[in-house]
């Protein structure tokens, strides 16, 4: 035990417990004594000793021992007609403030967690992912994002349009949502397709292909 840190954590403990002035004085005498045992752990001490170095009675002694205990200072074993054995609770580590205990956290909900389009499948539209849907899904990630497909996957369980086919046709057919085609937007893209690349026409001349310019 440091004496110095003993004390100066006893000081700070009294800040915040209220003891007599026997009681503290009884604190005081007993680590007296302990220094003159070389601070061993457990120490023996007679009530006789404390009587004469309080200037009290033995039941005073024996109150204030009690309130020591009971306020977590020392630890006594009475031991019948001997002296009884003490141990004083360091206050060492008490002298520096001690970290606050860190907050508990609340448990997280299920529909708190963030979730990805394959946890979210098998979550909301049921039964576990297939891998023909999971490579699906993939392609719909690469293609779209996550975000735009949770967001699309949300909007089928809210229609009940619970399937990859619903979320597929809506993400790659925005304009007409669940997978109905339209003929002129086809042809629009077919169009497009197409755009740039050198028309072939068969025009049937000697035998040969002619390419129209």
């Amino acid at each position: 035990m440091n004496y110095l840190k003993e004390i100066n954590g006893f000081m700070r403990f009294l800040e915040t417990t209220e003891l007599k002035p026997t009681t503290q004085a009884l604190w005081f005498h007993l680590m007296d004594i302990n220094n003159g045992c070389s601070w061993r752990e457990w120490f023996t001490v007679s009530n006789t000793t404390l009587v004469a170095r309080l200037n009290v009675s033995e039941k005073t002694v024996l109150e204030h021992r009690k309130i020591l205990v009971e306020v977590g200072r020392i630890e006594y074993i009475p031991q019948g007609k001997k002296a009884g054995r003490y141990h004083i609770i360091s206050l060492e580590n008490a002298a520096s403030p001690v970290p606050k205990k860190p907050k508990e956290e609340k448990p997280t909900r299920q529909e708190d967690k963030p979730m990805n389009p394959f946890v979210f499948f098998e979550s909301h539209f049921g039964g576990t992912l297939s891998p023909i849907n999971a490579e699906k899904i993939n392609q719909m990630i690469d293609d779209h994002g996550e975000a735009r497909v949770i967001e699309v996957m949300k909007e089928a369980v809210e229609k009940d349009k619970k399937s990859i086919g619903w979320v597929s046709a809506v993400l790659y057919n925005p304009i007409n949502k669940g997978g109905k085609q339209d003929a002129k937007d086809n042809a629009r893209r077919s169009v497009s397709k197409n755009e740039g690349q050198s028309k072939v026409t068969p025009i049937f001349n000697k035998g040969r292909l002619r390419r129209n310019v």
